[in-house]
């Protein structure tokens, strides 16, 4: 696949899917250089945008909108709100990986750029990496996968999500999962 700058139908109205990229890519490549982790940054692979979305309604609309620029999806559960994973045909800024999040039911989180993914060989030697450079970075999980968080800029406004593998292999956890619950009422 060759690299494309097609513009996602994406924005909160207020700021597109391009410029939030823009700052957050900015804020980046700061917080490696001011650390001296410039070497790590070649190692730490950006693969998603994760962008938070008001509802249901706006999600499946932004699905919509973008059906043509999307190869696979995968929607779940997760904590009462829908996220789906897209496959993109063509990367949108380099990203391959859409990811969009249902706010949480009765949440305030800003919508629009939630998060950006990055993917590594290994979470224990960049966690140290990262914590070694001062930052404040922090070790999450959920029944499916771990992660580690790392919130920068100026006023905490952006984050990384680090992994070591990509966003689509939970969705095939969660499917794995669902079809041997299927299998196991099937036969029951």
């Amino acid at each position: 696949m060759t690299d494309s700058n097609h513009e996602l139908a994406l924005s909160t109205g207020e700021v597109t899917a391009a410029e939030a990229l823009e700052r957050h890519e900015a804020a980046w490549r700061a917080v490696l250089d001011a650390q001296e982790l410039q070497a790590l940054g070649g190692q730490v692979i950006a693969t998603t945008l994760s962008w938070k979305v008001k509802d249901k309604a706006e999600l499946f609309a932004i699905l919509q909108q973008n059906a043509t620029a999307i190869e696979q999806v995968h929607i779940g559960t997760v904590n009462d709100r829908y996220i789906a994973s897209a496959a993109l045909y063509e990367p949108f800024r380099g990203l391959p990986i859409l990811k969009l999040l249902e706010r949480r039911p009765g949440s305030v989180d800003p919508l629009g750029l939630d998060s950006v993914d990055y993917l590594v060989d290994d979470l224990e030697l960049t966690f140290a990496a990262f914590q070694g450079a001062g930052l404040d970075i922090v070790k999450e999980h959920n029944d499916m996968h771990d992660w580690l968080s790392l919130r920068f800029g100026a006023n905490q406004e952006f984050e990384a999500k680090i992994t070591d593998h990509l966003v689509l292999a939970v969705g095939v956890k969660e499917l794995q999962l669902a079809s041997q619950q299927i299998l196991s009422r099937l036969q029951a």
